[in-house]
């Protein structure tokens, strides 16, 4: 069987939230050993609150937080496959000294707080590098690990604003609008993965490790694209245009059959809009003097809009979407997250497990948006309950015996229940 294309690598994960569990999901997928470290008393707050609200925050199956709420949450589960959890509390010496027997056997140290944290611990790179020195750590901010904004910390959705991207994303007249999807978070989870990749090369090249220093504002901003170089040259600012596009008539969301369903189409070409008439039974639209050439598409498409209502009202939109790229128009049914987990698709690509979660139950989880010919993903292996790994970690990987690791639990430095849990 063909080998897995991290296999042999291991990380240190302190990340949390959900751009660095993005990132080290990932990873875990291509074979790399992930240790996600936390401790009973800050654990990743995406596991949510030892002891919840009924009817509070968090997302639990069912709506039930369970007995062990923290091991149940949606967005923690989600995003926390493929790993091990140790819990160990880094304000202690003690822990400091394990955690840095920890770093000697490493590959990667990944990490998102914010920028002085773990200097302030007294485990920023300076000292982990002098441990080993062929370590490659990733640090993740909100700004950045220099300037003078870097202490600011962030969402996704603040990041929106920060970066420019809320400023066009919204209606024509209207004020800025969010993703609501903290949209820049799985965006740099997945160009970490990237950057770790460089950065194992230029190890492979020079035996060192290097600081990877991955700014979210900086990604951020980075997906304005053209909006940035029309400013650059023009001086023009760019405006929300709500579903439209500059360069591409007709483009929007068209009503379909059934409550709520919707078509997205974008036409960018005089042949995608002579496929579209076509499509549409309506060929002598493409020699019409109202949008024959894009220029006078741009200047009716109030008009443009009501002849695709029409017609897409008429069709089960994935219907219209078969047909629209049956003649080669950009096309697609627009799904909700219900529909998005049937879609025949997806299922043919096998970008969906299905996991057996010991807590949650069953339930599908997205895998890696490639695929590697020579060289197979992991199966997901369900999120581990806080400190899961506890004795692997510390027994196994660092040799200590069962009595040390008791002693450990007894003064609270590892454990499996957060603090201000309800007791056992």
């Amino acid at each position: 069987m063909a080998q897995l294309a991290l296999a042999g690598l291991r990380i240190l994960d302190l990340t949390q939230v959900a751009v660095g569990p993005y990132a080290t999901l990932l990873l875990g997928f291509m074979g790399a050993e992930v240790i996600k470290v936390e401790s009973c008393a800050r654990m990743d707050i995406s596991r949510g609150a030892a002891r919840p609200r009924p009817g509070g925050e968090g997302l639990y199956p069912g709506g039930d937080p369970g007995e062990r709420p923290w091991n149940r949450t949606g967005h923690y589960v989600h995003r926390n496959g493929n790993k091990r959890s140790l819990t160990l509390d880094l304000a202690t010496a003690r822990g400091k000294e394990l955690f840095l027997q920890l770093v000697s056997i490493c590959d990667v140290l990944i990490e998102n707080y914010r920028a002085s944290v773990m200097d302030r611990l007294g485990l920023g790179y300076d000292v982990v590098s002098g441990v080993n020195p062929r370590l490659i750590y990733i640090k993740i901010s909100s700004q950045g690990a220099t300037g003078p904004e870097k202490e600011y910390a962030s969402l996704g959705s603040t990041l929106e604003q920060t970066a420019g991207l809320a400023s066009i994303t919204g209606y024509s007249g209207g004020k800025p609008l969010m993703t609501n999807e903290t949209y820049p978070d799985p965006v740099v989870g997945m160009l970490a993965v990237g950057a770790l990749m460089a950065a194992l090369r230029r190890r492979r090249k020079t035996g060192q490790g290097t600081f990877v220093d991955l700014s979210q504002r900086e990604v951020t901003a980075l997906l304005l694209g053209e909006a940035l170089v029309d400013y650059a040259f023009t001086g023009r600012v760019a405006q929300p245009l709500g579903n439209r596009h500059p360069l591409r008539v007709p483009q929007g969301v068209y009503p379909c059959q059934g409550e709520d369903m919707w078509l997205a189409i974008s036409v960018g070409s005089d042949a995608e809009w002579h496929g579209l008439c076509r499509a549409i039974g309506q060929p002598a639209l493409a020699q019409d003097p109202r949008f024959a050439t894009f220029l006078a598409r741009r200047a009716h498409q109030e008009e443009l809009d009501r002849l695709l209502t029409a017609w897409t009202q008429a069709y089960e939109h994935y219907e219209a979407m078969h047909l629209l790229q049956a003649h080669g128009v950009p096309a697609g049914a627009v799904l909700t997250g219900g529909a998005t987990l049937v879609d025949p698709h997806l299922d043919a690509r096998g970008f969906w497990d299905v996991v057996q979660h010991p807590e949650v139950g069953p339930y599908k989880q997205v895998t890696t948006p490639w695929r590697l010919s020579q060289s197979p993903r992991q199966t997901t292996q369900p999120s581990p309950g806080l400190g899961e790994h506890n004795q692997y970690v510390l027994g196994e990987l660092l040799g200590l015996s069962a009595q040390e690791i008791a002693a450990l639990a007894a003064q609270g430095i590892i454990g499996t229940r957060p603090v201000g849990a309800d007791p056992a």
